[in-house]
């Protein structure tokens, strides 16, 4: 009964809520012929890379992505000058992290490349793992599914061979994704599990995630209970460690998974959450979009107060985007209007 007036679902939640590529610059890349001795001549020359290191560290602090990036190919060009092939890879690692946080996907990928070919000539295991396990994640964004097989297989391996507990789960993770996005959810279920167990303890968020990409599995195969489970370890891990952004993730999963069986009561709290956390961090038009939710949860109830009262909120939240014209705030225009006629 509650189904069919419910104004919400599945879909429409993640489509709703869960909704600038610059170009690299080219690093020269070793051979296997250079040398990997540091040259210890110009120790002004080290000094300045070090500080170059240090600043643009400072600027992705800051949010100054664009800025850091620059710094650290300047670093990089330092590093080359005393061959210091060691401190190059770590900063092409944070050179492809900022571009990362930028959502310039290309250009992570392609100083992840250049990063390996660093590894590899390093003999840098610990290097290549993190750098393979990327450009793995970065196939299965792109549903290179093939390429992303054949760059987990000998990662996991070599993983597992040098006891690297993070890189493990990490690559165990992606055999999931993998398998999930090949419709074997089963068999994605079974490596998530085997990938949480490898966590260290200091990784907890990276663990949350993957209970997260475990109960989409869970979901897919309709055993909404198990994503229930699973999504509600992600979220308390979330909320342990105050992690925003994954208690968002978990949050919105609940949402969807409870609209299946269905509970309302339990959608009725992790809206009321979800709104609060989403004002927290400064998101008022998922704030506005919770709200509206709220609003229509509390009509199918023939709750007219509260649901009036949701609404209200949701306008206030929407009035505060700088869009006057945005579609949160037309919504909840219109759901005000709708119920002063009933």
């Amino acid at each position: 009964m509650y189904r069919k007036r419910q104004k919400m679902s599945v879909a429409s939640l993640g489509a709703t809520i869960l909704a600038a590529v610059v170009g690299a610059i080219v690093v020269p890349v070793p051979t296997q012929a250079q040398q990997v001795t540091v040259n210890p001549a110009n120790r002004s020359v080290r000094d300045e890379a070090d500080r170059l290191l240090d600043l643009g560290n400072g600027q992705l602090k800051e949010g100054k992505h664009r800025e850091a990036i620059k710094t650290w190919l300047y670093a990089i060009g330092y590093y080359r000058r005393v061959n210091d092939q060691s401190a190059i890879s770590y900063t092409l690692a944070r050179v492809s992290d900022a571009y990362e946080m930028m959502g310039s996907a290309n250009a992570a990928q392609e100083t992840n490349r250049q990063r390996l070919r660093y590894a590899n000539t390093l003999q840098d295991n610990g290097a290549k793992l993190e750098s393979s396990n990327n450009l793995v994640s970065f196939d299965i964004v792109q549903n290179k599914l093939e390429s992303a097989t054949k760059l987990n297989k000998p990662t996991v391996d070599l993983a597992l061979q040098n006891d690297q507990r993070l890189n493990t789960a990490i690559a165990m993770n992606n055999n999931g994704l993998i398998a999930g996005r090949y419709g074997d959810h089963t068999a994605a279920i079974k490596h998530y599990y085997a990938s949480i167990k490898r966590f260290p303890i200091r990784e907890a968020i990276g663990e949350g995630y993957v209970h997260v990409n475990s109960g989409d599995s869970s979901m897919a195969l309709d055993d909404y209970k198990t994503a229930i489970t699973s999504y509600g370890m992600a979220l308390t891990i979330a909320r342990q460690y105050r992690n925003y952004p994954l208690m968002a993730v978990a949050s919105d999963r609940l949402i969807a998974a409870y609209l299946e069986v269905p509970n309302f009561y339990r959608i009725e709290e992790l809206l009321q959450n979800r709104s609060s956390l989403a004002l927290v961090m400064g998101d008022h038009e998922t704030a506005a979009i919770m709200q509206r939710y709220l609003g229509d949860l509390y009509l199918s109830f023939g709750n007219l107060p509260k649901s009036r009262a949701a609404y209200q909120e949701s306008y206030d939240f929407a009035a505060m985007l700088e869009d006057t014209s945005s579609l949160p705030l037309q919504e909840a225009y219109y759901k005000l209007q709708a119920l002063e006629r009933l």
